[in-house]
This record gives C-alpha cells, structure tokens and sequence, in this order.
C-alpha cells in the first residue's frame, strides 16, 4: 500500500510489545534511492549545530529497515538505541 510522505509525520511509534517510542517530528529520505532512510523524533528545521545534528541522528532517529508496520500508529522492531525494551 502506498502512503504519501506527509502521513508519516506526527504519527506515534510503537514497539510490537506496546512501548511507546515517540512521535515523527521528521523523516530522513535516501533521494537516489527513492526510499525513507530514517524516522526522527525531533525536528531538523530551524539552527541545528552540526554536533546537535549527529547527536539527534544516533539517539533520537529510528532506522526504517525496524519498521514492521505502519497503519493508524507506526510499530517498529524495538526502541531507540540506548532506549530499548
């Protein structure tokens, strides 16, 4: 099922046991490829040090490969690294 880009952002995480994980503030495309790389849970609008950056990229972003399902909510594999169940 295709689903539009836009869908994505503001919806809730979850993982398959029932955690909560957070909420897309922003999606991270692969544009050669055509394909979401990654879900983040904060923003990268507005002045984003380039520290800051790759802090939100390692702690707060969900690879899409632990993507299981996406409907009303989102459920992933497991949490974010260092949050897992």
């Amino acid at each position: 099922m295709a689903r539009r880009l836009s869908e994505l952002y503001g919806m809730d995480i979850y993982t398959g046991s029932g955690k909560y994980v957070g909420r897309v503030e922003d999606v991270i495309l692969n544009l050669e490829r055509g394909e979401v790389m990654r879900l983040s849970l904060r923003s990268f609008k507005g002045d984003v040090a380039a520290d800051d950056g790759k802090r939100i990229l390692q702690d707060e972003t969900l690879g899409y490969n632990e993507v299981v399902s996406v409907g009303d909510i989102i459920l992933c594999q497991k949490g974010l690294r260092g949050r897992e169940e």
